[in-house]
């Protein structure tokens, strides 16, 4: 019996106290953040009656409230916390309203874009309150000069001496690519049913540099289209590329971050390092996130973010590419891990200025 009265008696106590086992519950709203068009090329061009094809990517954001409560006779305590996660993944094309600013240029439905006309249209999607930054359609007629445009960068600096070129032509054109250091002189540049293209240059020679594209009406070679995208090689550790060496303050979301890039210890190598601050929904702003790297040997940055903040563990990446010696831009993205929460992402632009 006495046995007996000390259970009692504890389980009286667990009632009154509300020490019964934990329950919780989890509450999960998913919104539509952003959308993207996918490929979007600076400029669609389309020839008349032909079909090109659009994806959706879309960014969701979850946000999930966990709410734990213990419950006994007397007493009731509860604890609500919130969650946010966001992912970037395919959306499906047609649960979004797609629109075209001329339908007498071109029409869409689910992503296919159809010329009609000559002339100009945008072409955007809209789901769930996010709208996709719209597409520019081009279209000629078969007795004009074929659309063509290059990716950016416009300019940009490197430190070997290979380039890609890739940009979007008119069907049926005839493509040349040329840069005259290289020898380089491609007379029938591939691309695919949309109109993308792709070619990788080897061998340019040091120096300011310029790549020539050209896209020629298949009837009637006259009618033409040229466009030219510029670089500047530099060998490594020579003088011109050394000057890339120093202090740099970077521009994201309003918020200003430093680094420094110096000579490796590494042979033909330029080191990256400083900190950046990021804000991440659901905890704000994780401050001095290391970030450590690279300059790549074709001139792009390549680094990595890391640190341990309100026992988060924080990761991702920084990537770039510079404009010149003295201006770079990019773009970066980090997660926040931490045990019982979801993963916590933040990406955004980044442009940056030698000082």
């Amino acid at each position: 019996m006495k046995t007996l009265s000390i259970l009692l008696a504890t389980g009286l106590f667990g009632l009154l106290c509300g020490c019964l086992p934990q329950k919780e519950t989890n509450q999960t709203t998913t919104t539509l953040a952003a959308l993207e068009i996918v490929p979007h090329p600076d400029t669609l061009n389309m020839a008349v009656n032909a079909t090109q094809t659009l994806s959706l990517r879309g960014t969701t954001v979850d946000s999930t409230q966990q709410t734990s409560t213990n419950s006994g006779i007397l007493t009731e305590t509860g604890f609500t916390s919130t969650s946010v996660d966001t992912n970037t993944t395919p959306f499906p094309s047609d649960q979004a309203t797609w629109t075209s600013s001329n339908t007498g240029v071109a029409t869409v439905s689910n992503g296919v874009v159809t010329a009609h006309g000559a002339g100009y249209s945008s072409i955007s999607a809209t789901a769930g309150g996010a709208t996709a930054p719209s597409v520019l359609v081009s279209v000629q007629t078969g007795n004009s000069a074929p659309g063509l445009s290059l990716d950016p960068p416009e300019y940009s600096v490197i430190f070997r001496d290979t380039v890609s070129v890739s940009g979007n032509v008119q069907q049926h054109a005839i493509l040349l690519l040329s840069e005259a250091s290289s020898g380089y002189n491609n007379t029938n540049v591939p691309y695919d049913g949309n109109g993308n293209f792709s070619e990788t240059i080897i061998g340019l020679q040091t120096g300011f540099r310029t790549i020539v594209a050209t896209a020629e009406n298949s009837s009637q070679t006259g009618l033409a289209t040229t466009r030219y995208k510029y670089v500047v090689y530099y060998q490594y550790l020579s003088p011109a590329a050394d000057s890339i060496c120093g202090n740099w303050v970077g521009t994201t979301l309003s918020m200003n971050f430093n680094f420094n890039i110096s000579k490796s210890i590494v042979y033909s190598r330029y080191d990256i390092n400083g900190h950046i601050d990021i804000q991440f929904p659901g905890i704000g702003f994780v401050r001095n996130i290391t970030l450590t790297g690279i300059i790549a040997s074709d001139g792009t940055i390549n680094a990595t973010l890391t640190q341990t903040s309100q026992g988060f563990t924080i990761s991702g990446y920084l990537k770039g590419y510079f404009m010149t010696v003295g201006t770079g831009a990019g773009s970066y993205r980090a997660s926040a891990k931490k045990t019982g929460w979801p993963t916590l992402s933040a990406t955004a632009d980044w442009t940056a200025v030698k000082q």
